[in-house]
């Protein structure tokens, strides 16, 4: 089952996942890479008390793209806002419902990073 979700609900929705389950991520042993200018760039465009998430979301937002280093296999996943938009729907109805009811923890965040950057859940 998919959900159907708003441009604004998915880009919420994967804001409040990386604010709560990039750290469950990097013990996969993958990483969030940026262009440095992008980076300032989005800094200047957030408020200033925005924590690093937002500015990860502004960098999307402006067009420009995040990048998840796997360690292990040594691939880099480039995300882009479409890619965002496209994906988070797709993320499994049980952790999205999480999500939405405010019932979710790291591993509802987990699944919809992973199924942003793989396109499905690999790890756990």
């Amino acid at each position: 089952m998919e959900i159907k979700l708003t441009h604004d609900e998915s880009l919420e929705i994967f804001h409040l996942a990386m604010c709560n389950g990039l750290g469950y991520i990097r013990g996969y042993g993958i990483t969030v890479d940026y262009n440095e200018q992008d980076f300032k760039t989005a800094s200047n465009s957030v408020a200033l008390h925005g924590c690093w998430e937002d500015v990860l979301l502004q960098i999307l937002i402006d067009g420009k793209p995040l990048l998840f280093v796997d360690e292990e296999s040594e691939e880099t996943h480039t995300i882009y806002i479409s890619d965002v938009i496209k994906k988070v729907s797709t993320t499994d109805a049980k952790n999205l419902l999480n999500i939405i009811n405010e019932e979710d923890d790291a591993i509802d965040s987990d699944c919809v990073l992973q199924t942003v950057i793989y396109g499905e859940v690999i790890y756990g």
